[in-house]
């Protein structure tokens, strides 16, 4: 049974924890930070329950001192407290805390918010065991091993064979060069052996190409770094194993990649090696060209010497070349005779796993299990590639994810991602590509088509399959999604382009009322045709809002509920008098077609209202839905009447004069079950 220590200096509070929670887990209560502290020192628990307004030794004073002792620094820590200023919150989580509950506490909320920590915290664990045992297998690998795996990464480019053993032994000849011997030329020649593990991620097609790279292919490969020293971080075998691999491509005046470090910011072993890298690259035959004669390669390392090259080792690199210092034996790497059985069975592990296994894990965001945000570009970057250029590309953001997290904490929060990402997989087909790129931001792409009705048909699946099955169940946050779109290769042909498009497609619904989806136009606030005019769906879900008995999210749980009592009046006086009700949603956009600047919105809406009022009647109902947004009900009119008192609006709200805004409106006919909102409605007579 888990332990739970609960530090509290209200006794009450104490005693209402521990009947929350005792049922399903081991309970312990003190009365102060101190006596937290030496029940610590006795006793082990998984889990601390800490209030912050404590006399004497507060709950900021009490973690401290807990996260300053080796022993008890990893007990997840959440904090209880009537203090709902996010600024404390905010504090809390600095000093190292795992949640925060606000008081009054809630059975329900305690039970589930103890029981999702301590499941995270027993799959942390494990993973950790995971990775422990991992890293003290790869500690065993030894020099043989080491040449295995580069020979193997050799072998991706058939022409590059034998290149991480010809840029060994020429990295310890310069460091022969410059005074080293024993164990510090052995970790040389080791780091030398792995620095393009890196290139297990790259894909085979780059590493092969027949030609020069495009800068997107580029940029594909210059990832083999991050690849090398994500592979290489809990080495410790070989010292600086992960920063060589990351740093041996930068240059020595800073123009390099991938930090732009320069001259004695790049460790030392990374500039012999990038020297012997480039003699390797020189003396070897490529696709593209033949192997360098020496008086080329002289000339090479004479212009790279302060630029490219350390001058130092590149002048060394220039003494070897003119003794004729090109060709080595594989005796001259040896230092082990044997090979461990053990070991050679590792290497093919380690092989396997990172050239299969590791690698598709290391492109799956860990909470959702799609693909990530790297794998996402090459996927959609190698469709390109293959001369494929029909596609649909959709950046997704959730609606309402930071009060979700606010509101009910960040296990809540992840579960609702998930939910999200169980939806969006349920809209895709074989082909097509979905990742989640950070947040509550995911990316999808449908391979194979560029029809907007298509694009238009899934990005309507999305936003009513989460009406029909919502994040949260009972929850007052009801968070939707918006969607910008754009399409190849109408808008571009490559990761970027289309990801730049549909963010600012992304922006506008963002800016715009949300909960709905755009195509990228050059006009982003353009409304073509398959956008729905871009507020169909806003209406529609209006009507949904105005329905509902229990309170809505966002705004309308408080600034619209008297909207919704007379919006309900008014559908009963409709179902009495069989008088038509209009709703009619405006919307204020800039000329550009973009969402307006702060102060000219401000003026343009003060100008709206003024015009709405002066056009509607006395029996009309209007209200602020968004900050570009107003909605008016109007009573017993029909649609060409609505068209007339919509035009009127426009035109006050022109003869103010210019603003660089635009007024756009869409109006549609309440159409609802008058039996049901009869009934519901009786209560609010």
């Amino acid at each position: 049974m888990k332990k739970i220590l609960v530090v509290d200096d209200n006794s009450v509070s104490l005693s209402l924890a521990k009947s929350m929670l005792s049922d399903l887990y081991q309970v312990s209560a003190v009365l102060s930070g101190e006596q937290a502290l030496r029940f610590l020192e006795k006793k082990e628990c998984d889990l601390i329950l800490l209030d912050i307004n404590m006399p004497e030794m507060s709950g900021f004073e009490t973690i401290r001192a807990i996260k300053d002792n080796e022993i008890t620094k990893d007990i997840p820590i959440i904090f209880l407290t009537a203090d709902n200023d996010p600024e404390t919150e905010k504090r809390c989580f600095e000093m190292g805390a795992f949640d925060f509950i606000v008081k009054p506490i809630q059975k329900a909320t305690l039970r589930s918010r103890v029981g999702r920590t301590l499941e995270l915290l027993e799959l942390q664990r494990n993973l950790e065991g995971q990775l422990i045992e991992k890293t003290k297998q790869i500690a065993r690998i030894s020099l043989k091993s080491m040449m295995m795996i580069a020979n193997t990464v050799d072998k991706k480019d058939p022409l590059a064979a034998q290149h991480s053993t010809n840029v060994a032994w020429f990295a310890v000849e310069i460091a022969k060069r410059m005074g080293w011997e024993g164990d510090d030329l052995y970790n040389l020649q080791n780091l030398a052996l792995i620095h393009d593990i890196g290139n297990i991620g790259v894909p085979d097609t780059i590493i092969r190409k027949n030609g020069p790279l495009t800068d997107s292919e580029y940029d594909t490969l210059k990832k083999h770094t991050a690849y090398g020293k994500n592979i290489l971080q809990d080495m410790t075998v070989i010292r600086k194993a992960a920063e060589v691999a990351e740093t041996h491509h930068e240059r020595f005046d800073g123009s390099g990649y991938p930090n732009g470090l320069a001259g004695d910011q790049i460790p030392i072993e990374s500039r012999i090696i990038a020297v012997a890298d480039a003699f390797d690259s020189m003396t070897s035959d490529r696709a593209f060209r033949k192997k360098l004669g020496k008086e080329e390669i002289l000339r090479q390392f004479e212009e790279g010497r302060g630029t490219q090259f350390d001058p130092a080792m590149a002048d060394i690199a220039i003494s070897l070349v003119r003794e004729n210092k090109l060709e080595h034996s594989e005796q001259e790497l040896e230092r082990e005779s044997d090979i461990a059985l053990e070991s050679s069975r590792l290497l093919q592990k380690v092989l396997s796993e990172y050239t299969r296994e590791i690698k598709a894990e290391a492109a799956r965001d860990p909470l959702t299990g799609l693909w990530n945000r790297s794998y996402a570009i090459d996927v959609i970057n190698d469709y390109f590639r293959d001369k494929r250029h029909s596609g649909c590309f959709f950046m997704i953001d959730m609606d309402g994810f930071k009060g979700i997290n606010d509101t009910y904490g960040h296990i809540v929060g992840d579960n609702c991602i998930v939910k999200l990402a169980r939806l969006l997989k349920s809209v895709i087909r074989e082909d097509d590509v979905i990742c989640r790129i950070g947040g509550d931001e995911f990316i999808i792409f449908f391979a194979g088509t560029n029809s907007r009705s298509f694009a238009s048909s899934k990005a309507e699946e999305i936003i009513l399959g989460l009406e029909n099955d919502p994040l949260l169940e009972n929850a007052e946050i009801k968070p939707s999604v918006s969607i910008g779109i754009s399409l190849t290769p109408t808008d571009g042909n490559d990761f970027d382009t289309l990801y730049n498009k549909a963010d600012k497609a992304l922006y506008y619904v963002k800016n715009n009322g949300k909960h709905n989806y755009h195509f990228y136009s050059e006009d982003t606030a353009s409304t073509r045709p398959g956008t729905r005019k871009g507020t169909n769906i806003d209406i529609a879900y209006l009507r949904r809002f105005l329905q509902e008995q229990d309170t809505n999210p966002g705004a309308y749980q408080v600034e619209y509920e008297s909207f919704k009592k007379i919006y309900r009046f008014l559908v009963r006086t409709q179902k009495r008098t069989g008088k038509p009700v209009l709703i009619l949603l405006i919307t204020l956009c800039g000329d550009d077609g973009n969402l307006p600047d702060t102060d000219k919105l401000e003026k343009a809406f003060t100008r709206l209202k003024k015009a709405v009022s002066s056009a509607i009647r006395s029996n009309d109902i209007g209200t602020t839905y968004s900050s570009s947004q107003y909605i008016a009900l109007l009573v017993d009119s029909t649609p060409e009447n609505g068209y007339i008192v919509a035009e009127r609006i426009r035109k006050s709200f022109e003869e103010g004069g210019p603003l660089d805004v635009r007024m756009e409106y869409d109006i549609d006919e309440i159409s609802v079950d008058l039996d049901k909102v009869s009934d519901e409605g009786k209560s609010e007579q």
